[in-house]
């Protein structure tokens, strides 16, 4: 009789160590990490401050955004397949109040596992180039925000749609360009606390949130 029970007993433990294996991968293979999203590059311009005086008149009426994003997929084995990324661009006027410069739009596209992908665009801010220079204790302060959904590739299908939304706070040099020369992640609900001498910006402003609701919207009556 002691083997037949040894036996039986060998037979739970090898299903259960199966069933076990069996949920360790499917929880693998489920588990997905966010895409994340980043400001590569700005360039504004008409707050280049270095161009010679004969053309700086005409680049200071220059209205034009030119900026590149940054999206990782750090996944090993699921693609992401993105929605449009749509990306708002705003201006500080004080430490609690921005003012609207235009929107810019990422064209949907999908993503290969382990990948990085560099989108790049621009936009004309209506009403000339005297709304993009805006200067906030001498500084000039843009707010950066993006929405999307992404679905992921997992094997041979898709999951649902997963809404993303996000943005950071940017500073703009003399150069027109953002002054953090490192990629600026668009990450988080919250603004990203700025270290260089506005860290009252971080504790007092909200990151505006009609983007990712009018993007919900959107999504929902598609």
């Amino acid at each position: 009789m002691a083997p037949k029970h040894d036996n039986c007993c060998s037979r739970c433990i090898g299903f259960l160590i199966a069933i076990g294996l069996t949920a360790l991968f499917l929880w693998l293979s489920l588990r997905v990490d966010e895409p994340k999203c980043y400001l590569d590059y700005i360039y504004v311009p008409a707050l280049n401050k270095t161009l010679n005086s004969s053309s700086n008149s005409t680049h200071n009426k220059n209205a034009t955004i030119v900026f590149a994003l940054k999206l990782a997929n750090e996944n090993k084995d699921k693609g992401i397949q993105y929605d449009d990324v749509l990306l708002s661009f705003r201006v500080f006027e004080s430490v609690n109040t921005t003012r609207p410069l235009g929107n810019a739009t990422v064209e949907r596209f999908y993503q290969g596992h382990k990948k990085k992908a560099t989108k790049r665009g621009n936009f004309t801010v209506g009403g000339g180039g005297g709304n993009l220079t805006a200067a906030l204790d001498g500084k000039v302060w843009y707010r950066v925000d993006y929405a999307t959904a992404v679905k992921y590739k997992i094997i041979f299908w898709y999951t649902k749609r997963h809404r993303l939304w996000g943005g950071a706070n940017v500073e703009i040099g003399e150069l027109g360009t953002k002054v953090n020369r490192k990629a600026v992640r668009l990450g988080g609900k919250n603004p990203v606390v700025i270290e260089s001498g506005a860290s009252k910006l971080s504790g007092r402003y909200r990151a505006p949130l009609l983007l990712p609701f009018a993007y919900l919207l959107a999504c929902g009556l598609s």
